[in-house]
This record gives structure tokens, sequence and C-alpha cells, in this order.
């Protein structure tokens, strides 16, 4: 589970409440979504959205992301690189049709430590499951490999793409 901390704006004594997705050259973020304030948590006076999130819709405006409610579910979908490497989504594979929105997040101010792979995935279904791969001095860690984001936050690394292929019904 994901949790993204969410900003207030104030314009003409309204406020509203915007996060930032991705890191790109300089730190600058990739999207700014901005966040209805039915969807928004409250703890000690900060304000967060936790993700996967249930019954929303994200759409694309004319420079940014609005998220208010809907009938979608939407994954946080990231894949940490290696350092001094990169990471890539090679595919999402949901049982319902989706949409997904792609981002990369920089390790360093010009991606000298490495570039990590995102996506926000919104979707009617449950579960996304993740094909990627990342290279860079992973310490132990897979350079490939796919994994399950489950709608209760859970995430299940597969390894053996035989298991895999048992689960979706093939031989």
């Amino acid at each position: 589970m994901k949790r993204l901390y969410v900003y207030p704006k104030q314009v003409e004594g309204k406020t509203f409440y915007y996060t930032q997705v991705g890191r790109g050259f300089h730190y600058r973020p990739v999207y700014r979504v901005w966040v209805s304030k039915d969807l928004l948590s409250e703890k000690e006076g900060q304000f967060y959205i936790d993700l996967p999130l249930q019954h929303c819709d994200l759409k694309q405006g004319k420079k940014d992301l609005v998220l208010r409610k809907g009938d979608l579910n939407l994954f946080y979908v990231f894949v940490e690189c290696g350092f001094r490497g990169q990471s890539e989504i090679d595919s999402i594979i949901t049982e319902e049709p989706y949409q997904v929105f792609y981002f990369d997040h920089y390790e360093s101010e010009r991606g000298s430590l490495g570039i990590s792979s995102g996506a926000l995935v919104l979707t009617r279904s449950d579960k996304v499951k993740v094909r990627w791969h990342r290279s860079g001095r992973l310490y132990g860690k897979p350079s490939e490999g796919t994994t399950i984001f489950y709608l209760d936050g859970k995430e299940e690394m597969i390894e053996d793409e035989s298991i895999l292929s048992e689960l979706e019904g093939g031989v």
C-alpha cells in the first residue's frame, strides 16, 4: 500500500488539494494530481490518500490529472531500479480494460543513481499483474519478474513463470 500525502492550495478563497506523482529531471514531478476532498483521509492534520483506491476515476485535464469519485479502482505500480540502473514495466495484465499513466522516478537530480519506473493503473479489475525487468547493482534482488498488485494493498512477487501459468489456468 502506497500513501501519497496531499497538499492544500488556496485559490480565490477556495481550497483545492493536490499530490505529485513521479520524479523527473531535477526532481520535477511528472504528474500533479488534483484530488477531490471526498477521497481524502486525515491524520494529525495531514491529508493523504492510500493507493490502491476503490470507487474513483482519474481524468487527464489540460496539463494535470484529476482524481474524483467514480466506479473504478486505481493502482500505484512501482518497480525499483538497481543502483545506477534502470527499471522498465514490460506489460500490464488485467481482467478488465484499463487506462495507464506511466512515470519515471529519478533517484538523483539527473538520474545517475538510477531511474525507476512506475504507473497509475485505472481499471475495474481487483488485481493487476505487472511483468518487469531492471538493471544496475541489484544486491541479490531479481532482475526480472512478475508482481501481482491486489486491491487490499498486498503485493505478490512471482519469480517462477511456471507458477504464473498455473495461476492463469494454462499448462
